[in-house]
């Protein structure tokens, strides 16, 4: 608003002392410049002020201006009028709200500068319909800068949207990644010092297990890390993608640590597509985790179940129920990686007592 402000003044002012030059009016001799030649300089020239906020209102004001002159007084001969006719006509066709509602204040501009042109006293509907033309190349060519700027705007829409994305998948890798392995180190270090008096050896193999899963969870950290801090995720170091056959080792590992854990898995084993297996690995991961968290000695059954068009995960345990649910960013994420591959997901108290985690992923093409 601003720059409109000082484009307007400047205007204004150029268009007062223009009309004092000896060719403002070469055209109707011994005419000079009257109140009114002044004070339509000036207002069309501050209307300007307005071209963005609104356009719709400021191009056929302009152009109601131009058109009234030469019918109260005589019309100058200047520069000033028509860049101001210009930039006003430009901006209805860049800044109007959208170009459906541009069209009807762009027929009124076009009309009333046709007026103007009837007034030419050698041809005019030649300077009319010049006029009328010159109005719509205006109007075309701002209708294109919008369409640039427009495409422009999508584009780096898209892009931020593709950022806020990758930042949300990391920020769930995170969560998932740290909070199991912290989970993990809590209940060694806890089984730890109570076997250091009893039963040293026992304990320095749970600090060992300690030291193993924080080492991992700082490799996994620093790999993440790395791609937030790289302006190419490429350029970071890539590690292989968890698989579901890994749940095994994931099981072991929470079992090293004192958990109850039961692994199940039904149906034919098989390669799944690797967005869909990191997903439902984590969803595995996120779920068991919460029921070591929030549901520490009680038993958790870990059950897979490879369908024919589906790839199905559920984890209960028998802990107390609702106080289970684990924090509202782990279920979210495992919400999000469920129902982006169009699967369902449900957590809840148990009937029987306990807590369950359900998601199932669709696993396109294998149905038969």
């Amino acid at each position: 608003m601003r720059a409109d402000v000082g484009l307007a003044a400047a205007l204004a002012v150029f268009s007062v002392v223009e009309l004092y030059f000896s060719y403002a009016f070469e055209r109707v001799p011994g005419h000079h410049p009257s109140a009114l030649h002044l004070a339509i300089a000036v207002v069309a020239a501050s209307s300007l002020a307005w071209r963005r906020v609104f356009p719709l209102v400021v191009a056929p004001f302009v152009a109601a201006l131009a058109a009234l002159q030469p019918y109260v007084t005589a019309p100058p001969n200047v520069y000033g009028e028509a860049l101001v006719g210009i930039i006003a006509v430009y901006s209805l066709a860049v800044y109007a709200p959208t170009l459906r509602r541009a069209i009807a204040s762009a027929a009124l501009t076009t009309a009333l500068f046709y007026v103007q042109g009837l007034r030419d006293p050698n041809d005019p509907i030649g300077e009319a319909v010049t006029y009328a033309l010159i109005v719509l190349l205006i109007l075309g060519a701002g209708a294109l800068v919008r369409g640039y700027r427009d495409r422009a705007d999508e584009a780096e829409h898209r892009a931020q949207q593709i950022a806020a994305d990758e930042r949300a998948r990391i920020a769930r890798e995170l969560h998932d990644v740290v909070a199991h392995g912290m989970s993990v180190v809590v209940l060694q270090a806890r089984g730890g010092r109570r076997m250091l008096a009893v039963e040293p050896g026992t304990a320095r193999l749970a600090f060992d297990d300690i030291e193993r899963v924080a080492a991992d969870c700082l490799d996994e950290m620093r790999r993440l890390l790395g791609i937030l801090r790289s302006a190419e995720p490429e350029a970071a170091p890539l590690a292989p993608q968890p698989k579901l056959y890994e749940l095994e080792a994931l099981v072991d590992q929470a079992r090293a640590s004192g958990a109850v854990v039961e692994l199940v898995v039904d149906g034919k084993r098989r390669d799944l597509a690797p967005a869909i297996e990191l997903s439902a690995y984590r969803i595995a991961q996120e779920a068991l985790t919460n029921a070591l968290k929030h549901a520490p000695g009680s038993r958790a059954r870990l059950h897979v179940s490879y369908e024919l068009d589906a790839v199905a995960i559920e984890v209960t345990d028998d802990g107390p129920g609702s106080l289970n649910g684990g924090d509202g960013h782990g279920l979210i994420g495992m919400r999000e990686r469920a129902e982006l591959f169009g699967g369902s997901f449900h957590a809840g108290s148990e009937p029987g007592g306990g807590f369950g985690v359900r998601a199932r992923l669709p696993v396109p093409g294998t149905a038969p």
